[in-house]
C-alpha cells in the first residue's frame, strides 16, 4: 500500500513540476519589458507631496524640499509660462512682468500667486523714495503655508547689465548666517530709485509696468521706527497673463 501511494506521489509531482515549468513560462512570455529605474528627477519629483489641509480646512502648499526646488520649478514652469501679475492694495494697483530670464524666480512667483499665498498679507516695510516690501507676513495662515512649502529658498541669479532701478522687482533675504544667499520667494519689493548698493546682493526677476505712482504713495504711509507701516496695507495678487 505504501509503495502505490509512494507512486502516485512521484507521478503528481512530475506533472506538477512540468506545469509549474510551462506556467512559468508562459507567464514569463506575457510579461512586459522590464520597466526602467527612475531617472534622479523623477525620484526627486516623487518627494514632493500633495497639497496640504490646515486642521481648520485651510488650503496649504505643496511640500517642496530645498534639494528639489530647481526641478520643480523647471517643471511647473514648463506648464505655467504667464510673466505678468497684479498686485492690489487699498491704495491702487500695480502691474508687474516676471523675467524669463530668471526662470526659477519667476515660475516660484507664479505658484506662490497662484496658490493664493500673497492673499491677505500685507506691506511690512516702506521707506519713502527708496523701497515698499511685502509679502512675508506674520499671520497664522500665511505662516502655515510657508511651513507646509517647507520654507524653501531660492539661490541667486544676478542678471549682466540689469541693475536696481526705479520699478524692479526683487526677493529679499536673510542677512545673517546665510552664507549660501539663499532668497527668500515669500518676501519682495520694488525699488522706487535707483540703488546701487543692493545690486549682486539681492536677484532682481521683474518690473512694475503700470501702478508705480501707487507704490510711491504706500512708500509714504507714516511708519515706526522699524519702517512698518502704522496702518496694515493688506494686499491679494493675481496673475494676468
Amino acid at each position: 500500500m505504501k509503495s502505490i501511494i509512494f507512486f502516485l506521489m512521484l507521478v503528481w509531482c512530475c506533472f506538477s513540476c512540468k506545469d509549474s515549468t510551462e506556467v512559468q513560462k508562459a507567464i514569463k512570455e506575457e510579461l512586459p519589458d522590464r520597466v526602467p529605474p527612475l531617472t534622479k528627477e523623477q525620484r526627486i519629483l516623487d518627494r514632493t507631496y500633495k497639497r496640504q489641509i490646515s486642521a481648520s480646512g485651510d488650503t496649504l502648499l505643496a511640500y517642496i524640499p530645498q534639494d528639489s526646488v530647481k526641478v520643480f520649478f523647471t517643471r511647473y514652469g514648463e506648464e505655467n509660462p504667464e510673466t505678468r501679475v497684479r498686485l492690489l492694495t487699498t491704495y491702487g494697483v500695480i502691474e508687474m512682468e516676471l523675467f524669463t530670464e530668471t526662470p526659477i524666480y519667476r515660475a516660484s512667483f507664479i505658484y506662490l500667486v497662484k496658490n493664493a499665498y500673497f492673499n491677505g498679507t500685507y506691506v511690512h516695510r516702506v521707506v519713502q523714495d527708496f523701497v515698499v516690501q511685502a509679502g512675508n507676513s506674520d499671520e497664522t495662515l500665511p505662516a502655515l503655508k510657508r511651513a507646509s512649502a517647507g520654507n524653501y529658498k531660492l539661490p541667486p541669479h544676478f542678471l549682466p547689465g540689469i541693475t536696481h532701478e526705479r520699478g524692479t522687482l526683487s526677493n529679499a533675504k536673510q542677512w545673517i548666517d546665510n552664507p549660501q544667499n539663499w532668497h527668500d520667494p515669500f518676501d519682495f519689493f520694488i525699488t522706487l530709485n535707483s540703488s546701487p548698493h543692493l545690486d549682486q546682493e539681492h536677484t532682481i526677476f521683474g518690473r512694475v509696468t503700470k501702478g508705480i505712482e501707487i507704490a510711491d504713495q504706500l512708500a509714504r504711509v507714516p511708519t515706526d521706527n522699524s519702517d512698518w507701516p502704522k496702518e496694515n496695507i493688506f494686499i491679494d495678487m493675481e496673475v494676468i497673463d
